[in-house]
């Protein structure tokens, strides 16, 4: 277990408050003599010595309020990570005739230890037989969105079935373990050179550079320079989001919320979210030279050129991607402590609450019985 706030522990030295409170109130009472007690007849005293036992009990309870509150405080959580051996297995596959038969052992292997399948969609769906379902190709940009909502903010074991048509070109983040399993298909045509038909697109692209930072704009506005000097792109660029205004494309390094369909989102310098739609390429580092490895090797323009061509449908074919140029595009990421905070934030606020109602309970009783 870590503490994310561990200097909220020092508030347990208050349990020595309710200690004192507690003995200060044991004190000897003095006695106060009044002549009418005695025509009242004679009265059985009893003298407490000690602490009454349910008296101990109230300061025990109080003090373990104390504690817990303090424990809250210090925001506690449990290092689910670590406990590989428990992660339970998901087998993400895309809808594809080349994968299903390229690792039909795997799947089958699957299926026989009881393991989940998923078919790869815009939401997952838990399958029985992948033989039976349609071939859905192209479905490999939802591969982050799946993964999101089937973690559901807890560490997994993925195992992820794909075809591999270069059609992968944002960074997909993982939490927990992975392995990946790509199809290509080696009678594939060659891909479409848009180099050869310049300008490769006559539209006006609507981009809206919203950066907190200049040096930051000042940086993707000269890669989609470079972009319209090489292609031919014609982009229409503002830095000041205007309302009821559609764009093609938006860069940010603020998180997002009002995602709009047709509209391609690249948020940076942000832990990844994993509610986003599939439109969303999150970057966890700023688009500086100083951050990004992409602007620092200058491959930024070509990156963002492979992005606006999949944006816009312009090459119908991609080359497949190395073994080594997958694994740079998948990440590892640990599970928000965040959200481990907020699981086990529940179950001590109850038994706070618990703890609290207890120790009303002894309280009243205590006063019940010394006025009875």
């Amino acid at each position: 277990m870590a503490l994310l706030q561990p200097n909220m522990l020092w508030g347990m030295l208050a349990v020595a408050v309710p200690v004192a409170i507690h003995f200060w109130y044991q004190k000897r009472g003095k006695t106060i003599e009044w002549a009418a007690m005695r025509w009242l007849g004679e009265q059985t005293t009893l003298q407490h010595r000690g602490l009454r036992l349910n008296e101990v009990w109230l300061m025990i309870l109080r003090c373990f309020l104390v504690i817990l509150l303090a424990l809250i405080l210090s925001k506690p959580v449990i290092d689910r990570l670590g406990n590989v051996g428990k992660r339970e297995v998901i087998h993400l596959v895309q809808a594809d005739r080349l994968v299903t038969e390229t690792y039909r052992f795997e799947l089958e292997k699957a299926g026989r230890n009881g393991e989940p399948i998923y078919r790869l969609g815009a939401m997952p769906e838990k399958v029985d037989d992948l033989a039976k379902t349609a071939d859905n190709a192209g479905q490999s940009k939802y591969l982050q969105q799946n993964i999101n909502a089937l973690a559901d903010g807890n560490a997994k074991d993925f195992r992820l079935y794909f075809r591999n048509d270069g059609s992968l070109n944002a960074r997909i983040y993982v939490p927990g373990e992975y392995q990946l399993f790509p199809a290509a298909d080696s009678s594939r045509r060659k891909p479409i050179d848009i180099l050869k038909n310049k300008p490769v697109y006559k539209g006006i692209i609507k981009v809206l550079l919203d950066y907190r930072e200049a040096g930051e704009r000042q940086t993707v506005q000269a890669a989609l320079s470079a972009l319209t000097e090489v292609y031919g792109f014609n982009f229409e660029i503002t830095n000041k989001k205007g309302p009821a205004s559609h764009y093609d494309w938006v860069f940010t390094d603020e998180r997002w919320t009002d995602f709009q369909p047709g509209t391609t989102y690249v948020i940076s310098g942000n832990a990844p979210q994993w509610d986003v739609p599939a439109q969303v390429i999150q970057l966890r580092d700023t688009l500086r030279m100083a951050d990004s490895e992409l602007v620092e090797s200058g491959r930024l323009p070509e990156w963002l050129g492979d992005l606006l061509v999949q944006h816009l449908g312009l090459q119908t074919d991609n080359p497949p991607l190395s073994r080594s140029q997958l694994n740079a595009l998948f990440e590892k990421v640990p599970v928000s402590r965040a959200q481990e905070y907020s699981a086990m934030r529940s179950w001590l606020l109850l038994v706070l609450i618990l703890l609290m109602a207890a120790e009303r309970w002894l309280a009243l009783r205590k006063t019940g019985t010394s006025h009875g």
